[in-house]
């Protein structure tokens, strides 16, 4: 009789967690697709100016008002990169997309050597809306906040 209450237990938590796989649209799938690639070619060389609009904000926790694309590059020109990821990983939670614009709702979990050699582990929940400028997705906004770190 246990067994048959545990199995019935665990069934039921099952049917209640949702699923970690989701159906998206071809659009959605794009989208995603593009900020694997964008978190792939620029987290760790300091060059997310490249892939931010020129009408683009960047925003994270560490410092209060947004930065413009110029002012980033500027900034990645002058100190460079701060320290070294050594491993990313993205959970979405949530894409949207109408006609050029989206919006993608996800977590990332950071592992990296900071500028003092010593591994730091984040997660970043992140809100990022994107435009599509003559067939290229790119940055039109982006706030990412620090969770945890140790």
């Amino acid at each position: 009789m246990k067994i048959k209450t545990i199995c019935a237990l665990i069934a039921a938590s099952l049917a209640a967690t949702p699923a970690s796989a989701q159906e998206w649209s071809d659009e959605q799938s794009e989208v995603w697709a593009w900020i694997v690639s964008a978190w792939d070619e620029h987290s760790d060389p300091g060059t997310w100016a490249e892939v931010l609009d020129e009408d683009g904000y960047g925003m994270n926790g560490s410092y209060p008002v947004p930065t413009s694309q110029a002012e980033m590059a500027r900034g990645a020109a002058k100190f460079g990169a701060e320290g070294k990821v050594l491993h990313h990983r993205l959970d979405p939670l949530a894409v949207t997309v109408s006609g050029d614009t989206a919006v993608v709702y996800y977590y990332a979990g950071i592992t990296e050597e900071n500028f003092k050699g010593e591994r730091e582990n984040n997660t970043e929940k992140c809100a990022d809306v994107l435009i599509k400028r003559e067939g290229d997705w790119r940055f039109l906004g982006w706030h990412c906040i620090t969770l945890d770190g140790d």
